[in-house]
């Protein structure tokens, strides 16, 4: 269809370059915010921890130490417990999964011998442990080692840089912090200051609240463990460790392997493990959880679910833990920026956040 000249004048479309150089800029930003995501998401870490240690920091200054020494003194505690880790807990887990590989053939026939419906699907198992690897199913295997030692590496360098970052944050957090906020509008700073100040409690709340369930569930899992014998009780802790980061999801996890293993050594162990997790895990949820995190976490178990899965699919695991605090801080910014919006939807909000 051809359309008169005069028309076809009217219907042009002038993009000024201006425009041209704005989209071009915000595609940029947009790759690089894709090719340092890993970074942000180090600095998020960072940062979370700085806001978790950084009232013991206060506490040091209110009973009279410099702020320098206190944050040497803090400093020193995270690499010693990173220390700890490092030089005992992991070569434990090392010796214990050694051990374990080798009573593997035992558990597994005790296991299939008491189900024996497992007993197909644990055969290949079986013989694989009882058969040395040849030559070449060996290279595989190394190529395995090295990408697990890369990869080891790479995690304790990333460990170790994050809680760097965090000691950084300690000393210049406020200024980087007030930097950032005179790149706003003067119209927006002071309420940028409010909302940080707000949602700092909510974050501090959450870390320590982590720390200590976490903390608690490992040790429950390391006491019950070793006293009912199980094989691989320090793996099992540490995986009971990290698995309570992740809500609901994290209790499956850990649960499993725990059982499973404690099963292949005695049906009535297998019981008393798996009690002993959901008895645990009851009064973690309904009678630590409300004690340890304060009113500052106010999310129901609905929210929790949602927040961990809509993380999980986005960015794993880490995505998972670090979407809560973000979600249990949104009161905040809804009563701050968008009340005028929303109306009386926010006091109706509390309101039955209070009832």
């Amino acid at each position: 269809m051809h359309w008169p000249r005069s028309v076809q004048q009217r219907l042009s479309i002038t993009i000024p370059a201006a425009t041209l150089v704005k989209i071009a800029l915000f595609v940029l930003l947009v790759v690089i915010a894709v090719k340092l995501w890993p970074v942000m998401i180090m600095i998020i870490i960072a940062a979370l921890v700085a806001v978790m240690v950084d009232p013991v920091v206060e506490w040091l200054v209110r009973h009279r130490v410099r702020r320098a020494l206190g944050i040497t003194l803090v400093a020193l505690v995270m690499f010693g417990v990173l220390a700890a880790f490092l030089i005992i807990i992991v070569p434990m887990t090392v010796a214990q999964m050694r051990d374990l590989g080798k009573e593997l053939p035992r558990i597994v026939q005790d296991f299939s011998r008491r189900v024996p419906a497992a007993a197909p699907l644990l055969t290949p198992l079986l013989e694989f442990s009882k058969r040395p690897p040849n030559t070449s199913q060996l290279q595989p295997l190394l190529t395995r080692g090295l990408l697990a030692s890369r990869y080891a590496l790479t995690g304790l360098t990333v460990t170790i840089l994050t809680v760097v970052i965090s000691i950084y944050l300690l000393v210049e957090g406020k200024r980087a912090v007030e930097w950032l906020i005179v790149f706003a509008r003067p119209r927006y700073r002071n309420k940028l200051r409010r909302t940080l100040k707000e949602v700092r409690p909510i974050v501090f709340a959450y870390m320590r609240g982590q720390a200590i369930t976490c903390c608690l569930c490992g040790g429950m899992a390391l006491t019950t463990l070793t006293l009912l014998h199980i094989p691989a009780a320090v793996p099992l802790a540490v995986l009971a460790f990290v698995a309570d980061l992740v809500p609901v999801i994290g209790t499956i996890v850990m649960i499993i392997p725990a059982v499973l293993l404690a099963f292949a050594v005695s049906p009535l162990k297998a019981l008393i493990v798996l009690v002993v997790y959901l008895a645990y895990h009851l009064t973690e949820s309904y009678w630590i959880i409300p004690r340890v995190y304060g009113r500052q976490m106010r999310l129901s178990t609905l929210t929790v679910l949602l927040a961990v899965t809509v993380g999980g699919v986005l960015q794993g695991a880490i995505g998972a833990v670090l979407i809560l605090p973000f979600v249990a801080a949104y009161p905040v910014i809804e009563e701050l920026w968008l009340a005028p919006r929303l109306g009386d939807t926010v006091d109706e909000h509390e309101r039955i956040e209070e009832r």
